[in-house]
């Protein structure tokens, strides 16, 4: 017997229930208008979440620290003091268009996520392991040109082990200069060729005869690509160190000099060679420059002249200088809209450079000191950044002395 309602339980329930669906329909309507006008945000719709060199480090400990120490590991903003404050700079200029052309290669993870906030701690670590390692093909579009499968981690072993940890493939793009020149070839907006060191590369002897950019800046020696896997006949160097490659490589500029007295002056001939490096010397960008720095002693080491080669940018000095709309130069690379002295030593060739130096009232022999030395960037460049010392120091290429009669 089906138990008695007490009064009004019906009206109370119908009640109930007109309720419950009112406000069920309000919510739905709430949800479908909010849907209608809100989009989420590309990071929560995308897949991709590429991860920190911390979670690579966990097996392959050398490569990481090596990649740590490696300006691919500091290009970002954050840690390379000269990119950072003439990117900053040049956002403002030209209203974001430097972030397309120069983020995607300095600061890939943070393009790949889409975390422009920087909210992961990959998006600070440049050119990052998990970015190069999803890069499987070229593309014919966007910066770098490249395509990703970031389900995969792609190698240069043929038989990658199976591992827990993600899944592997072989990529023969890894191992072609091709591979590096998608980020190593660069225009700016108004379309001037700003860095083209994989075209240096393309157009030398060193691409005829098969040396890619990996045989010089990523040496090998046997060892192992992760802890606990098997030791290989060639594991590459991931540090991509200017120092290892010097010491590969002693004598990749030479310096020679001669020199003939007339008068109280010398007539001083210095030539320098791009014998070993494999694209232009300098290459990179405007702010990589060489330079000459020449001394005349006397017998008991006293100076009587030395250059000065930042006041004869057309003879000691090498590299690329850009101008303006108005023509004034050197131009930032953002204003360039053109090259307008491109004095870069391409690979095998040589430059040779007249000074008539004074030798003062010295009848004995004199004695020339000459260095070939590389820079970062232009002494204007760090004094109007305010950048730090190391930017301002010169490394030595080559040396030479030499006694005249």
């Amino acid at each position: 017997m089906t138990p008695a309602h007490p009064p009004g339980y019906a009206f109370r329930t119908l009640r109930a229930l007109y309720r419950f669906v009112l406000v069920a329909v309000t919510f739905g309507l709430l949800l479908v208008e909010a849907a209608s006008a809100y989009t989420p945000p590309p990071l929560l719709r995308t897949k991709l979440n590429l991860q920190p060199a911390r979670a690579c480090k966990n097996c392959h400990v050398d490569i990481t620290e090596q990649w740590a120490r490696s300006g691919h590991a500091n290009a970002d903003r954050g840690k390379n003091q000269l990119f950072g404050r003439m990117y900053f700079y040049s956002l403002k200029q030209t209203r974001g268009e430097t972030l397309i052309a120069c983020g995607p290669c300095h600061e890939t993870t943070s393009f790949v996520n889409q975390d422009f906030e920087g909210l992961k701690e990959v998006s600070a670590e440049g050119v990052a392991c998990a970015f190069c390692h999803a890069i499987d093909a070229p593309s014919d579009q966007g910066t770098p040109a490249v395509s990703l499968d970031v389900d995969h981690y792609s190698g240069t072993i043929r038989n990658p082990i199976t591992t827990p940890s993600h899944l592997s493939k072989y990529s023969a793009f890894l191992k072609t200069s091709e591979y590096c020149g998608a980020c190593h070839k660069y225009s700016n907006q108004h379309g001037v060729p700003i860095s083209d060191t994989y075209g240096e590369w393309k157009n030398s002897t060193y691409a005829k005869r098969g040396v890619t950019c990996q045989d010089c800046h990523m040496p090998g020696v046997a060892g192992r690509n992760a802890t606990d896997g098997p030791v290989r006949p060639r594991v590459a160097n991931h540090a991509f160190s200017s120092a290892a490659l010097a010491a590969a490589r002693p004598n990749a500029a030479t310096l020679k000099l001669r020199a003939t007295r007339r008068g109280d002056s010398l007539r001083v001939y210095a030539t320098v060679r791009n014998a070993g490096w494999g694209h232009s010397l300098p290459t990179g960008n405007d702010q990589n420059i060489a330079l000459l720095r020449l001394r005349v002693k006397s017998a008991e080491g006293e100076i009587l002249w030395e250059n000065d080669p930042f006041a004869e940018w057309d003879v000691a000095t090498f590299g690329l200088t850009l101008a303006d709309e108005l023509g004034q130069g050197p131009a930032d690379t953002w204003n360039a809209t053109q090259i307008v002295a491109d004095r870069r030593i391409k690979a095998g060739q040589s430059a040779e450079v007249r000074f008539d130096a004074p030798a003062g009232a010295e009848k004995g022999p004199v004695t020339l000191e000459a260095q070939f030395l590389l820079r970062r960037a232009r002494p204007e460049t760090v004094r109007l950044y305010g950048l730090s010392a190391e930017y301002d120091a010169e490394r030595v290429l080559a040396e030479a002395t030499l006694s005249v009669p």
